[in-house]
């Protein structure tokens, strides 16, 4: 077979994280087929597929905008899936060919076009992509062979939503990189806490959108900013992909005198962000709309304390790997954080779950089970 993976809009995040991982293990593990890489110019810089049976071809139109992308997606990529005679079209973000007849695997790789309520709370620019992703996926959806989902709780509510069989679905959770791990080199963790100034801190790793909850998080910390240690920071690391509430959040703590106690680090590389996980006390991850989140998996591979939303998918990754509170309500969160600071058995406790719940996230099982799906298409 010769597989085409739509790898267009892989720039940052978990969707370049889940891709690099994919075409490792693939690589691995399929020595008979051919892999066809498309990607843009930016994904070129941040996606690595120089293994034996992968081409890529990176184009430079589709990186202008999503627009763009989306345009050029349906309207020219089957030709080169043509041109290159592909025989199956991998689709890991939502949005298959509507106009092709190539057989096409789709990955769920977004549940937030799902969540009218969610989408309401955005600024325009986000109102409107959530819901043109909503009718793209809704039409991709109905073309796909194959449906990957990376949650039993996406599973559920999107085949009962569009009525699926149960044979054209699959549950495939993403794994763990071995990047993650408890045992850091020694030395470069010290590097790492001295570059970044880190001592006391607790963490937040996620690009941010408004429906991460940082607000809601950045509240709970003023809440018990002086009922815990003075020297413990919030330590918050991601992207800005909201101007306009990253403003918010910033002059809120502002207005609270929390300037040095609240850290914004912005984007940290791939290969440092271990090293926070292993030196924070805590991790706090108030997100309320995810699929499969690779942050909480790479989190606990690090035998990290979490805690997390109570919100579905977060119960269903990491189990007893996590002490859940309610993400809207930062009186709650607070008081989360503050008991869990006190209680050092409870934090040995979830660092041990941690360890062990990420034991059940292997990225060669996601790419062996991934493999299979091409092949019941053909």
């Amino acid at each position: 077979m010769r597989i085409a993976i739509n790898a267009l809009s892989a720039v940052a995040g978990g969707g370049v994280t889940y891709l690099n991982q994919l075409f490792k293990y693939l690589s691995e593990i399929d020595r008979k087929n051919d892999y066809l890489i498309i990607t843009t110019k930016k994904g070129d810089g941040v996606l690595v597929a120089n293994y034996r049976n992968f081409q890529v071809l990176s184009f430079k139109f589709p990186s202008i905008s999503p627009v763009f992308r989306i345009f050029w997606e349906q309207f020219y990529l089957w030709y080169i899936l043509k041109k290159n005679r592909v025989t199956i079209l991998y689709a890991p973000a939502n949005i298959g060919l509507i106009f092709s007849s190539i057989p096409t695997v789709l990955m769920i790789q977004t549940v937030a076009p799902f969540y009218p309520e969610m989408i309401r709370n955005q600024n325009i620019y986000y109102r409107l992509k959530f819901n043109l992703l909503r009718l793209l996926t809704t039409f991709s959806i109905k073309k796909a062979k194959k449906i990957i989902f990376i949650s039993e709780r996406a599973r559920k509510e999107v085949s009962l939503q569009y009525d699926l069989k149960e044979e054209d679905t699959l549950l495939i959770y993403h794994g763990r990189s071995l990047h993650f791990r408890p045992n850091l080199d020694g030395d470069h963790l010290q590097e790492i806490k001295r570059k970044y100034n880190l001592n006391q801190f607790i963490l937040y790793v996620s690009n941010i959108y408004r429906y991460k909850n940082f607000l809601e998080l950045v509240q709970a910390f003023s809440i018990i900013k002086d009922k815990i240690p003075s020297n413990i920071k919030l330590a918050l690391v991601g992207k800005s992909f909201d101007e306009q509430y990253t403003k918010l959040l910033k002059t809120f703590v502002q207005e609270k005198g929390m300037n040095d106690r609240i850290i914004f680090f912005g984007h940290v590389s791939y290969e440092e962000l271990p090293y926070f996980y292993a030196l924070c006390k805590l991790f706090v991850y108030p997100s309320t709309c995810e699929n499969c989140p690779n942050i909480l998996i790479e989190a606990m591979a690090c035998g990290t304390p979490i805690l997390a939303s109570y919100m579905e998918p977060m119960p269903e990754v990491c189990r007893d790997a996590a002490i859940y509170f309610d993400p809207f309500n930062p009186q709650d969160i607070a008081e989360k954080i503050q008991t869990l600071l006190l209680d050092k058995d409870a934090l040995e406790k979830l660092k041990q779950h941690s360890l062990q719940r990420a034991r059940c996230f292997d990225w060669e099982d996601t790419a062996r089970r991934t493999l299979q799906a091409f092949e019941e298409c053909i």
